[in-house]
């Protein structure tokens, strides 16, 4: 359904394909429903996969909760997002009933691919757009609580689930750790940030650090560019050391990192859990400062 609706509503700006764990066939009451929206999967195929993992993605999107466990690393520069539905065919009842699942996850699909259509510049736009950099201020908050729940939504960077508001991430600004933001034309698309490591008086000049970016200027080098001008404002306020975790499959933050002199020490293994499963986290760090 994702991929009819983002043929036909993204027109000639995306290519779409899906694949699926294991090769099944198409729901018909999945092709149903989509009938009722004007669109024609009765020709469309099940696939796998690995029949993908060659090609160059912008974008890898993950529709449900097992298909994300069990997705494959793709390459750094391909994008992945996470969109938790629930699976319209493991719903039982009447074929009314069934049906109307399909139905309301078909609308909650389409609601989706739209915000993702808007979200996503065009080509032209992307390589002409101006990025800077500089401190962030309180007065950020809404912007960099706007990025950090896409990061939230999409349970590829954080085992965080609760949505921040403004007023939580202005909590961030104490004084002693930095916050960068990455603007283009005034917006705010990404920040890097820095939190206290632990409360030991040994460990005062080792930060944690964090790096979001907007969906839509993802794989743009937004990521590695606020990770460079955070390093700096860190070495600026005597931090020594920044340290972080990272998911193994979340390959475009590692690729970052060691871009940016990011040195990968280890592995937690099932460090933490998101949303009832283990996750392991590879653990990074960066000494940035002399003192």
């Amino acid at each position: 359904m994702a991929e009819g609706f983002l043929r036909a509503l993204g027109g000639d700006r995306f290519e779409a394909a899906s694949a699926g764990t294991e090769a099944t066939r198409v729901h018909p009451l999945a092709i149903r429903a989509m009938q009722e929206a004007g669109i024609d999967l009765s020709s469309h195929r099940s696939k796998t996969f690995d029949r993908f993992l060659g090609d160059a993605w912008d974008y890898v999107i993950t529709v449900c909760d097992r298909a994300n466990e069990r997705c494959p690393v793709f390459p750094a520069r391909t994008t992945r997002l996470h969109w938790s539905f629930e699976d319209p065919s493991a719903v039982s009842g009447t074929e009314d009933e069934r049906l109307r699942a399909f139905r309301r996850i078909r609308d909650e699909i389409r609601g989706r691919i739209k915000g993702l259509i808007t979200a996503t510049p065009l080509a032209s736009e992307t390589h002409a757009m101006p990025i800077t950099t500089r401190p962030a201020t309180p007065s950020d908050a809404g912007a960099i609580a706007s990025v950090y729940n896409q990061g939230i939504e999409d349970r590829i960077a954080t085992f965080e689930t609760r949505l921040r508001t403004a007023e939580d991430i202005a909590g961030w600004f104490d004084g002693v750790h930095p916050i960068v933001v990455v603007e283009t034309d005034g917006t705010v698309v990404g920040f890097a940030s820095t939190s206290s490591y632990r409360p030991r008086e040994c460990y005062a000049k080792i930060a944690e650090f964090s790096v979001y970016v907007a969906r839509a200027y993802r794989g743009r080098g937004v990521g590695r560019i606020a990770l460079k001008a955070l390093i700096g404002e860190a070495g600026k306020a005597g931090l020594h050391k920044l340290v972080s975790r990272i998911f193994p499959e979340n390959v475009a933050s590692r690729g970052a990192c060691r871009a940016a002199g990011f040195r990968e020490v280890g592995t937690y293994k099932e460090h933490g859990q998101l949303e009832g499963v283990w996750k392991d986290c590879v653990i990074v760090e960066r000494v940035v400062g002399t003192s």
